[in-house]
Order: structure tokens, then C-alpha cells, then sequence
């Protein structure tokens, strides 16, 4: 790059032409390759694809059929740019490209911000963007003449749908840098806002008459997606009014670059600040979190290992948010199902499953999210067998109070506080059976995260698909490996015995530490085997 651009000044169109030619580059290199990460890169174009298949379809049957079109488009632009958002935001993604690697190249930082985004815009997530906007533009073109309004409308919205994430991932990492708490927190309310979101907007969706989705239209067409869902609407009777709902709707796209462009820049020069903290001498007490914390982990080799492994998760505010987020999303996605039975007992049952899947959720890549610490225990002579269960350890000791936290919530809600006992073993048996899933998840699947311009996202490893595919697999080894303790609880409910419910929540536990101790002997198996393979998978490259 260095010499096209000293000697040559780029234009724009060179500049997108360059870094999507460098984008592509990078991904037929890792087609080239024969590890997991050249599966990964096509499992997501393959999700990408009919992620954007499906929502593209549905899109332009939904143009063709719809006999109110003003109220369609403007809820479906303004409802795809707010999930676009929040997704960005939840999952972290970062750059294709590390701006870092090209801040000393002989570019501006417009060059660079435009080509940032066209190497964005290719790949997976790109596919995925240019069906939906078929289907949108299909949908919505109405002969000849709406051609041209439909195009720029169309074309606005996938500009819309790219800048606006950017930009708010970007200004939500400088914010983070510079306030890495207070980013955690409003990423990790963010993510329960959304999860909320996708469970209650579609139910109360359905219950909207027809004159109430126009009234929410009528509110939301004056956001900037809504004037481009409401150009759409009017490319067919009105093409003249729709190029002026199309400017509009476009007009906030030259801030957003502005924004884009100059959080881009600061994201590279800022420096990550950091909090003191006062070690405490021998002997002083430490807080009592603190200090009950310490002593879960236990002493010796895998006590120490376990201690460095829960302060490693909290202080970085990746692992952070990924383990607030994870508990959260985790424990949602049973509990709220779970409360709305009428079953007796139904939320303290269920409980177990919602930790379970909350502790994947949070520890599914326990060896590649702390892979350069991991590497150095490992250099000093740690076996891998004592790494193993340290790591599970450190696990257990983050997500018990979900064990705990659950039943509580459960009792709290239905009132079933004759039930709480049972809740409580069932989510230790979760809790345990949830770990031994994790291990078993983080050898198969290690998954380093490289280094990121961005404070709450990890660099982009690529497999995020791939793992996605694993965690689904454990997840059906599990409720294979837990369905007859699983049916015994749930005919227990059916027969609102207390007892019966407790004497199966017992056996849930045990089944639990059966799970653990398989998940930790498997994992230890193939670091032993594997261990070289493991290591460079779990170390990201610089």
C-alpha cells in the first residue's frame, strides 16, 4: 500500500477498490488454508446467506402483498437499522481490518475511514446486507418509473445500516476507553434490552390492530429510516416525493461519516485508561467479595491458576461484558418461558437449564479468551491437567450465584417458595453440568481473539459462526446426556409432589457432577494429545 499511495493520490473509488481487493484477499487466504477457520469463514457465508435469504424473501413478498405499504417499509427499515445496532453492539464486532496496522500508511484519514468501510462491507455480513436489499428493492419497485427512486432509497438504507454501526460501536469504544465500567454496563444493558425486545415487541406486535401500526408508523417515519421506509412506499404513486423522502432520509449520512471517520482516528491514538488499585499488604483484611471469592478458588496450583483466571475475566472489559451479558441473556432465555407455565414448580425445574446455558454462554471459549495468560502458565510448566481444572473452577466460582440467583428469582415471581430447594440443587446441577459443556466446547473449538482497536470487542477470529454450530451440538450432547433426570423432574411437577421434585433436583445434581468430571477429562485427554494444536490456536497472531 505504501507505494500506491506515496507516489499516486488515491481516489475514492481506488480507495474502495483497494481495501475491498485487500478484504477479499484475506479471506481466500484463509480458504487456502486446511484448519477449522477455513470452515469457519464458509459456515458464515453460508448463515450469512440465508440470514439474508429468509429476511429478503420475506421482505419482498411482504412488498408485493401488503395493501399498506407506508406502515410496512417504514416499520421494517426503522425495526432493521435499530437490531443492526444493537447486534453490533452486543456481539463487539470490530473491524475486518485493524486501522492500527495502516495508521502509519501515507493515507488520510478520510482514505482511511472509506476504505475501512468498504472492507466492512464484504464478506459475510455484506452478502447478508445485499439480500435483504434485493428482497427490499423487489419488494418495493413499482415499473419503470419507480426505478431510480427505488434504487437510491435502497441504497441510502444499506449505507444506514453500515454507518450507523459503525459509528456507534466506534463512539461506544472511545466512551469505553476512556470509562471502561460505564461502557460494560450500558453494552451489557444493551444486550438484556434487546433480548427483551425480541421476546416482547413481536407478542405485542400481534396484538396491534391495524390503526395502531399506523400510529407507530406515524411516529417512527420521522427518524431518518423511517423517511426511507416512507419513500419506499411512494415510489409507485409518487416518484417525485419519494426522491425527497429518499434526501431526507440520506441527509444524516454525511454526519455519520464525519463521526465514523473521526472515532476511527481517536480509537487508534487513545490510550486505555486504567484504574489504581491499592494492593493490599500482608495481613490487612481485603472486602469480603473479595476475600469468599479467594477462598471458592482453594489453594495450591489450581487454586492459584483459578484466582488469576477470575481476575483476568472481571477486569477485562471484554470478558466482562461477555459474562454479564452471558448471565443475563442465559437466564433469560429458560426463565422467561419458564415463569409464564402454570405448572407448580415449573421455574424452579427449569432453572437448571437457564444456568446451564448461561455458563456456555459465558465460558464456551474459556482457553481462547485468555490465550496469551493460558500461554505463559503453560511456558512456566504448568500441566495442562491442573489448566483444565483451574479453569473449570474459575468458571464455577464466576457463575454460582446464578445457581443461586435463579431459584431466588423463580420463588420470588410465582410464590413457590416451598419449591426454592429444589431450585437451587437443580441450578448447582446446571451450574456443574454448564462447565463440563465448556470444556469439552473450548478444546474442540479454541478460538483465539486477536487484538482490537476496540476495547469491547475482540479482533475478528473469524469462526464466530463455527462456534455458534459447537455450542449447538454440546448444548443437544447435554439434553441427551440429562433427558431421563430431565423427564423424571418434569413428571414430578405434573404431580405437584415437593418431595418428588427434591428427590430428582438430587439426582439433577448428581448427573451434574458426572457431567463435570467427563468434561474435565475429556478436555484434559486432548490438551494432552493436541496440546501443541490447542496452544496456537488459542494465541492470537500479532
Amino acid at each position: 500500500m505504501s507505494e500506491s499511495t506515496t507516489d499516486i493520490q488515491l481516489t475514492s473509488l481506488q480507495t474502495i477498490n483497494l481495501f475491498a481487493r485487500l478484504r477479499w484477499t484475506m479471506l481466500r487466504g484463509v480458504l487456502r488454508t486446511n484448519g477449522a477457520q477455513k470452515w469457519a469463514v464458509i459456515v458464515g457465508f453460508v448463515a450469512s446467506w440465508a440470514i439474508g435469504l429468509v429476511a429478503g424473501t420475506t421482505l419482498l413478498i411482504a412488498g408485493r402483498r401488503s395493501d399498506d405499504l407506508v406502515t410496512l417499509f417504514v416499520i421494517a427499515t426503522t425495526a432493521l437499522t435499530l437490531i443492526v445496532i444493537m447486534v453490533g453492539i452486543i456481539a463487539g464486532v470490530t473491524q475486518p481490518v485493524d486501522p492500527r496496522v495502516l495508521a502509519t500508511e501515507p493515507i488520510t484519514d478520510g482514505q482511511l475511514g472509506l476504505g475501512l468501510l468498504s472492507a466492512s462491507a464484504v464478506g459475510p455480513p455484506g452478502l447478508s446486507v445485499l439480500l435483504v436489499a434485493i428482497g427490499l428493492f423487489a419488494g418495493a419497485v413499482r415499473g419503470p418509473l419507480s426505478v431510480v427512486p427505488t434504487l437510491l432509497a435502497v441504497i441510502a438504507f444499506m449505507l444506514t445500516l453500515l454507518l450507523v454501526s459503525r459509528s456507534t460501536i466506534n463512539a461506544l469504544g472511545l466512551f469505553a476507553t476512556r470509562f471502561p465500567r460505564s461502557g460494560q454496563l450500558v453494552v451489557g444493558l444493551s444486550s438484556l434490552m434487546l433480548y427483551a425486545a425480541l421476546q416482547l415487541l413481536p407478542r405485542i406486535a400481534t396484538r396491534l390492530d391495524t390503526e395502531e401500526q399506523r400510529d407507530v408508523a406515524n411516529i417512527l417515519v420521522w427518524l431518518p429510516p423511517g423517511q426511507l421506509g416512507r419513500a419506499l412506499s411512494l415510489v409507485g404513486d409518487d416518484p417525485g416525493r419519494a426522491l425527497l423522502h429518499v434526501a431526507a432520509g440520506a441527509a444524516w449520512l454525511v454526519p455519520l461519516v464525519w463521526v465514523f471517520t473521526w472515532t476511527t482516528r481517536r480509537l487508534i491514538v487513545s490510550v486505555k485508561h486504567t484504574e489504581s488499585r491499592k494492593i493490599p499488604k500482608h495481613g490487612e483484611d481485603r472486602r469480603p467479595l473479595t476475600a469468599v471469592t479467594r477462598w471458592m478458588c482453594g489453594k495450591g496450583a489450581v487454586g492459584a491458576v483459578a484466582w488469576r483466571g477470575v481476575l483476568t475475566r472481571m477486569r477485562t472489559p471484554r470478558t466482562a461484558l461477555e459474562t454479564f451479558t452471558g448471565a443475563g441473556i442465559g437466564l433469560a432465555i429458560v426463565l422467561v418461558p419458564a415463569l409464564t407455565r402454570s405448572e407448580a414448580g415449573a421455574g424452579a425445574v427449569l432453572v437448571g437449564g437457564a444456568v446451564q446455558l448461561a455458563v456456555l454462554f459465558i465460558a464456551g471459549n474459556s482457553f481462547g479468551s485468555d490465550g496469551p495468560a493460558l500461554a505463559n502458565e503453560l511456558l512456566t510448566g504448568v500441566d495442562p491437567g491442573v489448566l483444565v481444572r483451574a479453569k473449570a473452577r474459575s468458571v464455577i466460582v464466576v457463575a454460582s450465584p446464578l445457581a443461586i440467583i435463579g431459584p431466588l428469582i423463580a420463588a420470588s415471581v410465582t410464590g413457590e417458595w416451598n419449591y426454592l430447594l429444589a431450585g437451587v440443587l437443580v441450578g448447582i446441577g446446571g451450574l456443574l453440568g454448564g462447565t463440563g459443556g465448556a470444556m469439552v466446547q473450548s478444546t474442540v473449538v479454541p478460538i483465539a481473539i486477536p487484538e482490537s482497536d476496540n476495547p469491547l470487542a475482540g479482533g475478528d477470529s473469524g469462526k464466530g459462526c463455527f462456534a455458534g454450530l459447537i455450542l449447538g451440538g454440546v448444548l443437544i450432547a447435554l439434553a441427551v446426556v440429562t433427558l431421563p433426570v430431565a423427564l423424571a423432574l418434569l413428571w414430578a411437577v405434573n404431580e405437584q409432589s415437593v418431595g418428588l421434585v427434591t428427590i430428582f433436583a438430587l439426582a439433577t445434581l448428581g448427573a451434574g457432577v458426572l457431567v463435570l468430571r467427563g468434561g474435565i477429562h475429556f478436555a484434559t485427554t486432548r490438551w494432552h494429545r493436541k496440546g501443541a494444536e490447542i496452544y496456537a490456536a488459542v494465541v492470537p497472531a500479532q
